[in-house]
């Protein structure tokens, strides 16, 4: 990972808050956490964190998409989540030891932009109550969002994991269009492309999804997705 320079916190409406959750904190508490914000670029493939490396940090993701994953004793990979734009890496907050490590590795699966904030810096940041309890309703909320994303993978069922995934997006962002490129879904369900593929075309062919263009999917029928979803 290469080292980029930030604004240190300069400047309030600092991009590198945008859209995470530092945009839902006052400007004083924001401006202490940026501060102490350390900036990487990274290039798909490449490991932000291993499986036993110290976990010391929180890692905002600002551009891209992170893989969290493990591997059995044959190297088979597991993908446990997908970390995009906006998200926010919170395993270390989740411990008291100081010494805990990663139980994962986090690999970039496009070009990334990524802050990092150590732990020590970011308690440090929030030690006022007000802040705290603020930091401690977004922590509950992502613990809700991760049991979500366990559910996406946790089904048996391909065109199941689809549903799942497409019926997650329309929670979050509204509407009843899913617009990700082919390869993102399957890398979000833990399926082969060419899986994931003949997988959408089923769904559109039985008249639940309308393909427009090349990645986006307006969903035509809630309830069948929602059915499929629960298999």
């Amino acid at each position: 990972m290469k080292e980029i320079s930030l604004c240190q916190g300069r400047c309030l409406s600092c991009p590198y808050a945008r859209g995470s959750f530092l945009e839902e904190l006052e400007a004083p508490e924001r401006e202490a956490i940026t501060k102490k914000l350390r900036g990487y670029s990274g290039k798909k493939n490449e490991v932000l964190f291993r499986e036993g490396a110290p976990a010391d940090s929180l890692w905002i993701i600002r551009q891209g998409s992170v893989k969290i994953c493990t591997y059995d004793s044959e190297g088979r990979e597991q993908i446990i989540a997908i970390f995009s734009e906006g998200e926010t890496i919170w395993v270390s907050m989740f411990w008291n030891a100081k010494e805990t490590t990663y139980p994962y590795s986090a690999i970039c699966l496009t070009d990334v932009i990524v802050c990092q904030i150590l732990r020590q810096d970011f308690e440090s940041a929030i030690q006022d109550a007000h802040t705290a309890l603020k930091i401690v309703g977004l922590l509950s909320n992502k613990l809700h969002d991760a049991n979500e994303r366990i559910l996406i993978l946790s089904a048996s069922d391909p065109q199941a994991k689809i549903a799942r995934l497409f019926l997650y997006r329309i929670n979050h962002q509204g509407g009843t269009r899913v617009t990700m490129k082919l390869e993102d879904i399957a890398a979000h369900v833990s399926l082969r492309p060419e899986t994931v593929s003949r997988k959408l075309g089923e769904l559109c062919d039985e008249g639940i999804l309308r393909k427009e263009g090349q990645s986006t999917f307006e969903i035509l029928d809630f309830n069948e997705l929602e059915d499929i979803a629960h298999r």
